[in-house]
């Protein structure tokens, strides 16, 4: 009888966050549609990973696909819960413990513009195009120009016309990029490399709704970390697994 009594209380212990999760049926993320990531079709890596987390609360995930300036106002605002993602915060939004994704990123451009590659030297000083909000100079460890173009396709543009340096981003967005040009080219002529490894996480205000929904998604990927279902997911859409015990 006493076992009985004390069931319920145990079975609370063992839900992550059960009690925070009480009074919270949906969580709204928000970005722009990144391809393998956040599918217009509600396909992709941090759909998927996002999904199992909330799902160990029977909690769901609705997606609203936004510029990611617009995103980041959106969550400011509370008109969302999380943008998903980035490697940076400003006050008053905050990072989450555990990162969705990590990965090297890199620099695309033309081998006769810039010449014999001397690693992150070639950057010293050159243009570089990237994605509005997604790089700051914090981001290269030497002196850089960096210039916003509005999407990857324009920065593809860009380089393949020769009017700049380099452009950087994830490689898997620098291919979609190359995937949407309709400049001719010769690929033989450009290439690219490795310029940087950053680590992406999911951005929170400080509200009490946020910050709870922060926790759940913390204690929830640590424990599918640990109980190996966040590696199928990464395997099927080709990304590694971030390591959560290292953050």
């Amino acid at each position: 009888m006493r076992f009985r009594q004390w069931y319920p209380i145990v079975l609370l212990l063992l839900l992550p966050s059960a009690a925070s999760a009480a009074d919270i049926a949906e969580v709204i993320t928000t970005s722009p549609a990144w391809d393998t990531f956040t599918n217009q079709d509600g396909t992709g890596l941090y759909h998927e990973v996002l999904r199992e987390v909330f799902a160990l609360y029977h909690v769901t995930v609705r997606h609203e696909y936004a510029t990611s300036a617009r995103a980041v106002e959106l969550v400011k605002a509370g008109a969302t819960d999380m943008m998903t993602c980035d490697d940076v915060v400003r006050p008053p939004l905050v990072l989450a413990r555990y990162p969705l994704y990590s990965n090297d990123f890199y620099a695309f451009f033309n081998k006769k513009r810039i010449g014999r590659w001397k690693g992150l030297q070639s950057l010293w000083g050159k243009e570089i195009l990237v994605q509005p909000g997604y790089y700051s100079s914090a981001n290269f460890p030497v002196p850089v120009n960096l210039r916003e173009m509005m999407t990857g396709a324009q920065a593809v543009s860009m380089i393949l016309l020769d009017r700049a340096d380099f452009y950087v981003d994830d490689l898997a967005l620098i291919r979609e990029a190359l995937g949407e040009n309709t400049i001719p080219y010769v690929e033989s002529e450009f290439t690219t490399r490795q310029v940087g490894r950053r680590a992406y996480f999911p951005l929170f205000s400080s509200t009490l709704r946020a910050q709870r929904i922060k926790k759940m998604y913390e204690e929830g990927m640590l424990r599918l970390f640990r109980e190996g279902r966040l590696q199928p997911i990464y395997t099927k859409w080709g990304y590694a697994c971030p390591d959560m015990t290292l953050y």
